[in-house]
């Protein structure tokens, strides 16, 4: 076992910004599979989802810049990538994409399956899957809620408002 003492792996080149297999810019989330497979969003200023291998190794990327088309853009367009998810069980990627008020759902291999547009408000900072299967939405500046879905898409659940005092959000970017 590793006592946090010894550097284990490394993704990505430091203070080298880039979207190829050696380069991130500016992610923002990662999301693991059962066997270990990982999704990182790189989203901040890159406009991608990367998909890795429990070793590390580069497998594929998905996604493309919606900055300046019009509003909706297509689906596999983000503007700024900012959480993801993962079904266990199917395997689905859930992509926060956070400027352009929607969630994208994929297959592991980057399949687009199905868009959730959340509103011209909502801000989806955050995703959670949670052990029933349910994901978990921090709308961290628009709605100002914790927004609870089926993973249908169907909204079951929201709490919160904006402000500083207990009961009230502002700009969640975590659940746990």
């Amino acid at each position: 076992s590793n006592d946090g003492k010894k550097l284990l792996q490394t993704i990505g080149t430091r203070n080298e910004p880039g979207d190829d297999d050696k380069h991130f810019n500016r992610e923002t989330d990662i999301a693991w599979l059962p066997d270990g497979t990982f999704f990182v969003s790189d989203g901040y200023e890159g406009t991608r989802v990367v998909k890795v291998d429990k070793d590390g190794k580069y497998l594929m990327a998905w996604g493309k810049s919606s900055k300046g088309m019009p509003y909706p853009p297509p689906p596999n367009y983000f503007n700024l990538v900012h959480g993801i998810a993962v079904d266990p069980v199917t395997h689905r990627v859930f992509v926060s994409d956070r400027s352009n008020h929607r969630i994208q759902v994929f297959d592991e291999n980057g399949k687009f399956l199905d868009m959730w547009p959340l509103g011209e408000y909502a801000v989806p900072y955050h995703l959670l899957m949670t052990a029933d299967r349910h994901l978990w939405i921090a709308d961290g500046h628009g709605t100002f809620k914790i927004l609870e879905y089926d993973l249908d898409g169907k909204l079951l659940y929201s709490w919160g408002t904006w402000g500083p005092f207990p009961g009230e959000l502002w700009g969640v970017h975590q659940l746990s």
